[in-house]
């Protein structure tokens, strides 16, 4: 399945031969979103120098030098999207991955999972479980196209907790002689339990590449053997992951649903809390006073989810209960505000992850209207990357807005996406669709100042 045209390597390229002292791009009569505000700059020009963004000018901008030079057509230049809940490694259900796929087949699968997700304008994904380490090294040196990655390497469960995905007749890596078990070998996850194991997991993962650490903390449905209103890791055992990962300047994400989990986990350090359905008022008060962030998917709460083909045979009563006691969530995060992402939780094939992705953006923004959504995508995403501290590795600027020195990742669209958000591929009509189509209203994405895609010039040598 083609996603998108041929990438627009030869205005790098030719920039890259030319003996001159910086990278320029030069976007004007453009209509600017900045990622905060719930409003429209009309009538700008923007300045890309190397990575960042230069300057931002209600009047023309004369640059003396080379540059690349863009007529935005009074489209819209927004902030490319960051996915905050990503599983680039989980390219094909979990039996296939456990039982059927090796490296070669996972690492090929993976490219094109990344490809796929930068030509859908998200050009930053933190990936909260999976081996996307060398992904992440492959696209930052320019081998393979894809977003910047956050990577969190191996996912940290107890046994029997929501990442020990064994089956009944698999032996244990620790208590049984046996620790080639293979998804743990690949880098899907760790199985550790008490101090001593959790803290080996912990560093291994940060001595790998990781930039912030995922834990299972409670229950849920893609695991056979532990119920989802399950508390997982004892608080020392916590609290020793969360200082470990202190140690190094950064943070801990933890999969929960139920307020017992997500309170020990905030008790013990934690900030950021993936998915949280069935959080209750108390809890999400102290949520927002700490300034925990929340990356919970609208898809988790809808019907799709519940009968969904996809999901293994053990997972639809996990997930109606779940659903049940969810009842509060859009109420409460309403009432409150707290610092929600955009987040998918998607699973599964190119063509799976693109529907998922696609949907997240259309029941998002039918539940909390255009601008919450792309907010959730954009700036609130970009401060939580910050959390990373000295582990980030795109120190140069901020990521999800437009303003001067941030990263130059952009997005230029025909049309208000504030207006309109099917603009970004949120269209009832290419969810359902039997083969996702490229979206074709997403003109232009440029990258750490590269541009990725400009069906712009294209459209302009054919008129």
């Amino acid at each position: 399945m083609t996603l998108a045209p041929t990438f627009a390597q030869d205005d790098t390229e030719q920039q890259a031969q030319e003996p001159i002292a910086e990278r320029a791009i030069l976007i004007e009569n453009v209509n600017i979103f900045d990622g905060k505000k719930d409003a429209i700059k009309a009538n700008h020009h923007v300045l890309v120098i190397n990575q960042q963004i230069k300057k931002i000018s209600d009047k023309s901008i004369n640059y003396q030098g080379q540059l690349i030079r863009i007529n935005g057509k009074g489209y819209t230049l927004m902030p490319g999207l960051i996915e905050s809940h990503g599983h680039l490694a989980i390219v094909d259900n979990l039996s296939n991955l456990k039982h059927h796929f090796d490296w070669v087949e996972i690492g090929v699968r993976q490219a094109a999972m990344a490809k796929s997700w930068l030509l859908d304008g998200f050009t930053t994904v933190r990936d909260v479980g999976g081996p996307t380490m060398g992904l992440k090294r492959s696209i930052d040196a320019g081998v393979v196209p894809g977003p910047r990655i956050y990577p969190s390497g191996a996912i940290i469960s107890q046994t029997s907790g929501h990442g020990d995905i064994r089956e009944r007749t698999d032996r244990h890596p620790y208590l049984e002689s046996e620790s080639d078990e293979h998804m743990q070998r690949l880098g899907y996850y760790y199985i550790a339990d008490g101090v001593p194991q959790v803290l080996a997991a912990t560093r291994n993962n940060l001595r790998n590449g990781a930039t912030q650490i995922k834990i299972m903390a409670g229950g849920g449905n893609g695991s056979e053997f532990d119920p989802i209103d399950s508390l997982q890791f004892r608080p020392q055992e916590m609290k020793a992951i969360v200082d470990a990962a202190k140690d190094w300047d950064t943070y801990v994400a933890a999969h929960v649903f139920y307020p017992k989990q997500i309170n020990r986990f905030i008790d013990a350090g934690g900030m950021s809390l993936e998915h949280a359905p069935a959080i209750n008022e108390a809890t999400m008060k102290k949520v927002v006073n700490k300034g925990v962030f929340i990356a919970m998917q609208m898809n988790g709460l809808s019907k799709e989810l519940r009968d969904s083909p996809f999901n293994p045979p053990y997972a639809k009563a996990g997930i109606i209960e779940i659903q049940k006691d969810s009842k509060d969530f859009i109420k409460l995060v309403k009432q409150y505000k707290p610092k929600m992402v955009f987040a998918t939780d998607a699973l599964g094939d190119v063509e799976t992850q693109t529907k998922q992705r696609r949907f997240e953006l259309y029941e998002r923004a039918r539940i909390f209207g255009n601008f919450e959504t792309l907010k959730s995508a954009t700036s609130v995403a970009g401060e939580l990357m910050l959390l990373t501290n000295r582990r980030n590795p795109y120190k140069l600027g901020k990521l999800g807005v437009i303003e001067q020195g941030a990263y130059a990742d952009l997005l230029l669209v025909a049309g208000n996406p504030l207006a309109d958000i099917s603009l970004l591929g949120a269209n009832k009509q290419w969810i359902d669709a039997e083969s996702p189509q490229p979206i074709d209203t997403i003109k232009v994405i440029i990258k750490d100042g590269r541009i990725i895609k400009n069906i712009l010039r294209y459209e302009d040598e054919n008129n």
